[in-house]
């Protein structure tokens, strides 16, 4: 028992009288390894999978192929499976060598262990893989994409840290963001420029992005630029591009003479894009000193003097810094960039009209979150369309830094495809955001639904979306390994299961189990709830499923024992586990849900 509770294994309690036998034997020196297992599978019997193969087990004792082919198609839904399926399943999970070798049986603990395993989790292991067709532009997926990529903590007042990019390439993002700052001896600065945060050297960054970039996804990496750098410090980062990333940088000479539309991220593999203004206006008051202004430079700017260029020097310190000088003349953005800005360059929006006549299909949009949310609100169905023909880009608002991610699903409702969030910040957000992008091989980039391609009509404001809804069933049946912390003046944990559906607003629903509280001396729950949700979905390609495992405290903030969030389109049904992470998305196992999901 002693090691049972170190390994947090959860128990039933003591059958006296197997005890009592148990000690006898161990007195005379006869409990052996058969003793020991029995004494296992007499204190951690679980009723669930055990009413489950005794449902499907012709004699009550082991199951045939057939019958837990039976149960494959029945109640795990399973149309594709066959005999051959259930001997695999037999081969990979049964313990017992007689009953797996010889009989093609399996007992009640292989049963247990597939019930376990990733064989039996909620996510579809298919969607775990690239399944999707690559070969659209990549105006026709939603891409992983961070903001703020150079924080690790709090981004207003803490140091800027190279490893938020090695930690947002390695969880499959797609769009990093760079703000790019004069710095002293002409070597450019990477930092938030209106926060009090240190700098990095942009040429670290560019080599660790080089290192960096297809370590997870093969598909194409967009470096959204910021450019608030004189022309000498602007063609220092056009070098490094250049000269760092050789071959994997897009430029010009990978074009075709007169191309008509983006390419697909299958023709982009293991390339990097620049997504900049290509012409920008700058100015500055005393040298080295510039700030960047609105618009674009036309035919009667002016030109900047070569020799007066010269003689810039950045007085940028390398430490933090809050402020900018005020605008006095102007200057163009060096034009080496014009090779490196192929197929992303930034422009203004004006309005929708003048989008779908002006705007070409290489130029995006980048909005606030306010922005774009005002546009949602005005006219959600002209926003999908304008994202249907343009790459679009958003970010969070200046006020909510520090504090939490926007609800990015209110902007992939209406096709925009890089939807930044700060991946160092835990929340709902990053949960969302999660559970979005672990489909299609966590490569970053996830195919949008048909209905929002080119001449969509699609609304997702509209109260009924003119079909027939989907129903969906969720029975929350346990917890198992739930972590919690108990303290002297906390010996009881008050359980609870909340399920949320984040789509279209008219999906947007929740629904959560009755509170049990788990009482113990151990460091792990079992909670048994056998609670059915129910809920009524429109839209189930937008839809993202999100479980959460609270403590429920009246006196005080609910713990979260776990979360999941993964996409409708890859819930399984069935008998099915759940596995939890925690609130910065590390895996708890062996913590999980035990659920059955039925939808139709």
């Amino acid at each position: 028992m002693a090691l049972l509770h170190k390994l947090d294994i959860p128990t039933i309690s003591v059958c006296t009288e197997v005890h009592l036998e148990a000690i006898d034997k161990v007195k005379c020196r006869r409990f052996g390894a058969e003793d020991f297992l029995y004494m296992y599978k007499v204190f951690t019997k679980r009723t669930e999978p055990r009413d489950l193969f005794k449902q499907y087990s012709s004699d009550g004792r082991s199951m045939t192929t057939s019958d837990l082919l039976y149960f494959l198609k029945t109640d795990q839904h399973e149309s594709n499976a066959d005999q051959q399926t259930a001997l695999t399943i037999i081969n990979s999970y049964e313990p017992v060598m007689r009953s797996k070798k010889k009989r093609r049986l399996m007992t009640s603990s292989g049963f247990f262990r597939y019930l376990t395993s990733m064989d039996c989790s909620i996510s579809n292991q298919d969607h775990t893989k690239v399944y999707q067709c690559m070969d659209f532009p990549m105006i026709n997926y939603f891409i992983a994409s961070s903001q703020d990529t150079c924080f690790t903590s709090n981004q207003l007042i803490e140091q800027s840290d190279i490893n938020g990019y090695i930690s947002a390439l390695r969880k499959g993002c797609r769009c990093l963001e760079m703000d790019c700052w004069d710095g002293p001896e002409n070597e450019p600065r990477l930092y938030h420029g209106f926060a009090l945060t240190s700098t990095i050297l942009v040429k670290e960054v560019i080599e660790v992005i080089n290192m960096h970039a297809f370590e997870v996804s093969e598909y194409p990496l967009i470096l959204s630029l910021e450019i608030n750098c004189n022309p000498i410090q602007q063609r220092v980062i056009a070098n490094y591009l250049v000269n760092i990333l050789e071959d994997k940088l897009i430029t010009m000479n990978h074009v075709d003479d007169d191309p008509t539309r983006l390419a697909s991220p299958e023709e982009l593999k293991h390339k990097i894009l620049i997504r900049c203004k290509n012409v920008r206006k700058f100015s500055y008051s005393v040298p080295g000193m510039w700030q960047l202004v609105d618009g674009e430079v036309g035919e009667n700017s002016e030109e900047f003097d070569p020799e007066e260029e010269s003689e810039v020097k950045s007085v940028v310190p390398a430490g933090i810094r809050a402020f900018r000088m005020k605008k006095k003349n102007m200057v163009k953005l060096a034009m080496e960039f014009s090779n490196v800005i192929v197929y992303s360059k930034a422009v203004d929006f004006k309005d929708f009209k003048r989008s779908l006549y002006h705007q070409l299909f290489y130029e995006s949009n980048t909005f606030s979150e306010h922005g774009a949310m005002k546009l949602v609100k005005q006219s959600a169905s002209e926003f999908v369309v304008h994202n249907s023909k343009f790459l679009t880009r958003t970010y969070s608002a200046g006020a909510r830094r520090n504090f939490s991610n926007y609800k990015p699903h209110e902007f992939w409702n209406v096709g925009c495809q890089m939807v930044a969030l700060n991946y160092e910040v835990p929340g709902l957000g990053m949960d969302l955001n999660r559970g979005k992008f672990q489909d299609n091989g966590g490569c970053g980039y996830v195919l949008k639904p048909i209905f929002m391609n080119n001449d969509t009509k699609f609304d997702p404001l509209a109260s009924n979306q003119s079909v027939d809804p989907t129903i969906i069933v969720i029975q929350i049946i346990s917890g198992q390994n739930l972590p919690i912390c108990r303290t002297p003046s906390k010996i009881a944990v008050n359980a609870c299961v909340r399920v949320e559906i984040y789509g279209v607003p008219s999906d947007s629903a929740a629904q959560q189990t009755k509170v049990l509280p788990c009482t113990g001396e151990g460091v792990r729950c079992y909670p048994n709830w056998n609670d059915c949700l129910l809920f009524c979905v429109q839209v189930p390609e937008l839809a993202l499923v999100r479980f959460t495992v609270k403590d429920i405290n009246p006196l005080s903030e609910n713990d979260l024992l776990g979360q999941y969030t993964l996409p409708f389109t890859s819930m399984k049904k069935g008998y099915r586990i759940v596995p939890l992470l925690s609130s910065n998305g590390l895996s708890l196992a062996p913590a999980a849900l035990f659920v059955y999901v039925w939808y139709a």
